[in-house]
């Protein structure tokens, strides 16, 4: 269980990690838009601090944990990987933290008034196409990544395709889909009467794919949590199929050579 731990779990959290920032951000912008559809003042500031937090990291804390990889890991800044371009980089994030800091100023003040939302309906935004796409995306990775092991238990190798094309690739398009639906989904979902407080009666229309989007998620975390042993058989298959031709082509040439062949 520490090996696993160790081999999946201490990369995730370092991936994460990294990666929060931008998460953050990401989850600001819902904030937001729910905080301008409800007219609530406390969810926009929220998603404005969110915002500040998400840049503060980046430029202070992962710069200074990833200077080495940015300016030593980079071709074109290979000459600037010395102590001197390691300060010239930290002053730079921190000017670049500045003038985002300025324009999130600058963008919160046109949002701190409230303003009259328009009703927008559940059939204007496809709320309902978009999360059917999520869900057919979800069900398309999951034959993805089960078909390596079914190759190997009909046939007894991965089928060429399933390495051709990586998983990767359908898991960043179900997320940007996913997060497509969701955002149409705070266009109609949520919306309020500010002055009564009173959902909407068209919100049951919101329910079946609103059900469909949240189920979607939730299939493709759990696929996500087993893609990596299957990415580890794929990488493995790989590697003893090219060894293998590798080994045929000698086994060639030395026949070639006993036998005086050209």
């Amino acid at each position: 269980m520490l090996m696993m731990c160790w081999f999946y779990c201490i990369p995730f959290a370092k991936g994460l990690f990294f990666a929060l920032p931008f998460l953050l951000i990401i989850f600001s912008l819902f904030v937001l838009k729910r905080g301008i559809r409800q007219s609530r003042s406390a969810l926009r500031q929220t998603a404005f601090l969110l915002m500040f937090m998400a840049i503060l990291k980046i430029f202070t804390v992962d710069i200074y944990l990833l200077k080495d990889k940015l300016l030593c890991g980079t071709p074109w800044l290979l000459s600037a990987c010395n102590a001197r371009g390691f300060k010239i980089l930290q002053a730079s994030g921190l000017m670049v933290l500045a003038l985002c800091s300025i324009i999130l100023i600058n963008l919160y003040r046109s949002f701190i008034h409230n303003r009259r939302q328009k009703e927008i309906m559940p059939e204007q935004v496809h709320l309902r196409f978009w999360s059917n796409c999520g869900m057919t995306l979800v069900m398309l990775l999951v034959v993805w990544l089960a078909a390596p092991w079914v190759g190997y238990l009909t046939v007894g190798h991965v089928p060429q395709i399933f390495m051709n094309v990586p998983w990767q690739h359908l898991a960043i398009l179900n997320t940007i889909v996913l997060l497509i639906g969701f955002w149409k989904l705070e266009d109609c979902n949520w919306l309020y009467n500010p002055s009564q407080k009173n959902k909407k009666k068209y919100q049951s229309r919101v329910w079946t794919p609103k059900d469909t989007l949240w189920l979607s998620v939730i299939l493709f975390l759990i696929t996500l949590a087993f893609s990596y042993a299957s990415s580890d058989v794929l990488s493995s298959s790989h590697v003893h199929d090219s060894s293998t031709i590798q080994i045929n082509k000698e086994d060639l040439n030395r026949v070639g050579k006993w036998l005086n062949l050209p």
